[in-house]
């Protein structure tokens, strides 16, 4: 079982977009580093969703990672394609499929603008 990398894409305009590749064999993404973004949005899509759930996971001291949540304070969780706002600002960042599903294959994007 290898750790889904994130992709990374410098926009331009100080945004940065990450894409991990998640599946139900490689369903933790390696977390990144965004101390500096204030706004981000994460987006889920999948080709195969084989009963997956897709979380965003938080976490300050890169050990215990947390759900982050959405502007009504929900946990970002989902089961087919969709978007959300990241309220939390926390120094890491990773997706992982909290439920791995059957043949799931699961890409997650993360835009972050940084506030320099």
């Amino acid at each position: 079982m290898a750790t889904p990398v994130a992709t990374k894409e410098e926009t331009g305009a100080n945004i940065t977009i990450h894409r991990w590749d998640l599946t139900t064999a490689d369903h933790t993404g390696t977390p990144i580093e965004l101390p500096m973004a204030s706004d981000r949005t994460a987006q889920f899509n999948g080709t195969n969703w084989g009963g997956a759930t897709a979380a965003l996971e938080g976490s300050i001291d890169g050990t215990v990672f947390l759900p982050l949540t959405d502007p009504q304070a929900n946990a970002i969780a989902k089961t087919t394609d969709g978007l959300e706002t990241v309220m939390e600002n926390t120094r890491y960042i990773r997706p992982r499929l909290t439920t791995a599903g059957t043949l799931a294959v699961v890409a997650c994007w993360l835009m972050s603008r940084n506030q320099r």
